[in-house]
């Protein structure tokens, strides 16, 4: 009965085709989509049978199915060995994939691209080898296209060129079609961000892009592994934004009420932060997390309110120890993605700057530098103090005032441009800036223990030692509240008494770390947009897919 209906349906459609063809208005794009208008028109069940058939009826039991990459790796050092033999038959394969691109060869022959697992290999197609005739062979595979998901069966062998193909011994069988033709160009901003499919599909940058961001997340992984770290997956939901200066996503649950029966409020969490440390307060000296985080923020070319950060805490370790970690890092990223075509660039300047600086990162003090740079000494870090500062230095006094706001904008117009001609740690950064850090006075100034890496004048790590006493980080959250209510600093963050009262378990001496995943990505990839590494872009674009 399927045969028969087979048949029936490829006699129909080859003859509606030919009739197509021969009009000189065809073009790629009306030859798709006449090929979906004649899809459609088929009743549902013949349209399974005979462009969508459940893989079980492609191949058969017998059938020796492998991978693309499986063939590859077996057979082109076997032929580079005997450059003589152009087939052997000592058993047949079935490879699956997508057609890259078809080349024919009159009625009875020709060469299909194959694709699996970024994985390529030819596919050679030919009347003799199938036992078939030349109009046989055409009928049968005349409706194939560039774009289409085929099943082949056949031999391993060579052309004469010498290329590794499989010589198919039986006819291609269609597993998907596509209905739509690749686009030769597809640049345009505005529809490449909209329409990721198509750009996967058309622009081999993009997937590159995204395979890098892929082995950078498994190089870390390994690395963190390596040294003993656990991964957790801890909430995303919860109540409050604790754990990073950031206006969190609000939401409820229909579920779950408190004692008045009305919805308890959720947010997003903006870090994993304090869920982390309050798994080293329970016994876990090395922890680490690789998952998203939602941030309430604007939109622009390096911040997209999702985004994919690491965060890992050890106990009893020190910063200089933490920012040697980071190094080790980042010669392992420039060694592992140089492979890459798009990395080598950077990973070359990378190492370039690493060997010039012996091994080591730049540093900078932000408590020394900042007068240098601004030539006047600094002022106390209040309030009233820095505004007089920014009049002092004719610097635009931002719409909030609030220390950490201030200092945060004295950073970025002196300290951060000195962070462009090598990866460059900024530490002794204020008290003010990190109020889950631990502190100490230097200078008569209340400085964290903290640093920051920047690389082309971007941040892209930031790490500490953790505030451990729990009743020097409740006054810490209180000096937070008060940014809060009296600057409007709505990124303050918000006190989490859960977090506090973990912290009487005792909190052993720890250090943390984390960094933006899309901002690393960015670097590697010499990407100027965050869209660029986002799977699917930025949240407008995602809205529209």
């Amino acid at each position: 009965m399927f045969l028969a209906l087979e048949r029936t349906s490829s006699r129909c459609l080859r003859a509606l085709c030919r009739g197509y063809a021969s009009r000189p208005d065809v073009t790629v794009e009306s030859d798709f989509a006449f090929r979906k208008t004649q899809i459609f028109r088929l009743p549902i069940a013949q349209q399974d049978q005979l462009y969508y058939p459940l893989y079980d009826r492609l191949v058969t039991g017998e059938d020796k199915v492998v991978r693309v990459g499986e063939f590859v790796e077996k057979y082109r050092p076997f032929f580079e060995k005997n450059p003589d033999l152009k087939i052997v038959k000592d058993s047949q394969y079935v490879l699956n994939g997508k057609i890259a691109s078809i080349r024919r060869a009159g009625k009875g022959s020709m060469f299909i691209d194959l694709v699996q697992d970024r994985q390529k290999v030819q596919i050679v197609a030919n009347y003799k080898m199938m036992g078939l005739s030349n109009e046989e062979f055409a009928a049968l595979h005349s409706n194939l296209r560039p774009g289409d998901h085929i099943s082949s069966t056949g031999y391993a062998g060579t052309t004469k060129t010498g290329e590794l193909s499989l010589k198919a011994s039986e006819k291609l069988r269609l597993a998907s079609p596509s209905l739509h033709p690749i686009p030769p160009i597809f640049k345009d901003p505005g529809k490449v961000y909209s329409h990721r499919v198509i750009d996967y599909l058309a622009n081999q940058r993009s997937r590159d892009v995204m395979i890098v961001k892929s082995r950078l997340i498994s190089l870390l992984r390994r690395f963190l592994e390596n040294r003993g770290f656990m991964e957790f997956s801890t909430p995303i939901l919860g109540s409050g934004n604790s754990g990073a200066n950031a206006t969190p996503f609000v939401t409820t649950s229909v579920h779950i009420k408190d004692n008045r029966d009305k919805p308890v409020p959720l947010s997003l969490r903006v870090a994993p932060e304090l869920w982390l440390k309050k798994l080293v307060i329970s016994g876990f000296d090395k922890v680490f997390e690789i998952g998203p985080s939602f941030r309430n923020e604007g939109v622009d070319s390096t911040h997209n309110p999702e985004f994919l950060s690491c965060e890992f805490y050890t106990t009893f370790t020190n910063l200089d120890q933490m920012m040697r970690l980071t190094e080790d890092l980042f010669k392992i990223f420039a060694s592992e993605l140089k492979s890459h075509d798009i990395c080598r660039d950077r990973c070359s300047w990378l190492q370039e700057k690493l060997d010039a600086n012996g091994g080591c990162f730049k540093k900078i003090d932000f408590l020394g530098q900042l007068p240098i740079e601004t030539g006047l000494p600094l002022p106390e870090f209040s309030s009233e103090a820095l505004v007089a500062y920014f009049r002092d230095l004719n610097l635009e006094v931002p719409r909030v005032q609030s220390p950490q706001n201030l200092l945060d904008e004295l950073a970025a117009v002196y300290l951060e441009p000195l962070c462009q001609d090598c990866p460059t740690f900024l530490y002794n950064l204020p008290e003010v800036l990190s109020p889950l850090a631990k502190s100490a006075t230097k200078q008569n100034y209340a400085v964290s223990n903290r640093f920051e890496l920047y690389i082309n004048g971007t941040e892209v790590i930031n790490a500490y030692e953790e505030e451990n006493n729990p009743f020097k980080q409740t006054e810490k959250f209180e000096l937070q509240m008060q940014a809060k209510t009296e600057h409007q600093d709505m990124e303050s963050i918000v006190p989490d008494s859960a977090y506090v009262d973990a912290m009487e378990w005792g909190l052993p001496p720890t250090c943390g770390w984390g960094m933006g995943i899309e901002r690393m990505v960015m670097f590697f990839t010499n990407s100027d947009r965050i869209d660029q590494v986002l799977p699917f872009g930025k949240l407008p674009d995602v809205l529209k897919q």
